[in-house]
């Protein structure tokens, strides 16, 4: 079964969207879009597919989340209010807690979407590479094995060639969807579908741009 990303025209690249109970990867550098791709995978599997998302944020504020939201001209406060979205701040340093709350949230049994935005913040306070390993695995898995379609976000630093910050995660994902910032292009903006397991997917560059209603991939 396929779950729609609510991303305009990106599921016609991928079979439908995002397989069902995967993980998935959304990542790029500073500006790239990757804040709102996640809020309109969780927005629109709301308000047009009917399927509660909950958003953890590690880098950023609900208050902002809200605010990007209502920019794009997006409601999000209506979705929390009626009980079909839910935003949590979480520290970043305490992984370990995300990790038993995935079982016992209530927010968490009940979404069938969820967005941890960003990764590399938890990166960024677990130095040892095995930690970082060996509690993501534990968090994706129990998220797999509930059902849940996770999207999974990561900041790649300026000058590295890795996929992520610690060049970790990339290796525990079912999909990965690398977003580009090009200024000197006639759009801005790129997205490349880098893998995706059981899916016969593009493997072409496609230009995006993000106006009313989010993010939409161009045709060219």
């Amino acid at each position: 079964m396929r779950i729609p990303t609510g991303i305009t025209g990106l599921d016609d690249l991928m079979e439908g969207g995002f397989d069902e109970s995967s993980i998935n990867l959304v990542t790029g550098k500073t500006g790239t879009g990757k804040s709102i791709f996640s809020s309109q995978f969780i927005y629109m599997g709301a308000k047009k597919y009917n399927e509660k998302g909950l958003y953890i944020t590690a880098g950023d504020t609900a208050k902002n989340i809200r605010k990007q939201a209502t920019k794009i001209g997006w409601d999000m406060e209506a979705l929390e209010k009626s009980g079909s979205v839910k935003i949590v701040e979480v520290e970043p340093y305490d992984i370990e807690k995300l990790l038993e709350n995935v079982s016992i949230s209530k927010e968490m049994t009940q979404a069938k979407r969820i967005v941890i935005d960003s990764i590399s913040m938890f990166e960024l306070y677990v130095q040892e590479p095995y930690k970082i390993r060996k509690n993501l695995f534990a968090v994706l898995q129990k998220l797999r094995d509930m059902g849940k379609t996770v999207l999974v976000v990561a900041e790649i630093p300026e000058e590295s060639k890795n996929l992520s910050r610690t060049g970790v995660i990339e290796f525990m994902v079912d999909s990965i969807v690398i977003l580009q910032f090009m200024g000197i292009a006639k759009y801005k903006r790129s997205l490349a579908i880098r893998k995706m397991r059981v899916t016969n997917h593009s493997s072409d560059i496609h230009p995006f741009v993000i106006g009313d209603n989010g993010i939409k991939i161009m045709r060219i």
